[in-house]
């Protein structure tokens, strides 16, 4: 997949404590990326099958709290790798231009 065409129906990363997860996901707008955040917790049903909730009780609203610090984190991490490979291929732009004024 190229830079603009990315799987939007699966999150880009995923944090987890427990059963408190944070999930990131990209979408790519005119004005560039997009992030959001999905916070759910898995618990087991009467049943004893899993199912997600995205109420998070107060036992969990630290690791909640954490998870989502960890999730701003890698968003400006990703922010600022996008912001250096803009930075160097204007740069490289830049170059080619000077190389073609002086021949």
């Amino acid at each position: 997949m190229s830079d603009h065409q990315e799987d939007t129906s699966r999150p880009i990363t995923k944090h987890r404590d427990g059963a408190v997860e944070v999930a990131i996901w990209r979408r790519e707008t005119d004005n560039g990326p997009v992030y959001n955040t999905e916070r759910s917790r898995s618990y087991r049903d009467q049943d004893g099958n899993w199912q997600n909730t995205s109420v998070i009780p107060e036992r969990d609203l630290l690791k909640a709290a954490r998870l989502d610090q960890k999730a701003y984190e890698s968003i400006q991490q990703m922010r600022d790798q996008e912001r250096a490979k803009y930075v160097e291929q204007q740069t490289g732009r830049q170059r080619a231009r000077d190389q073609g004024r002086e021949r």
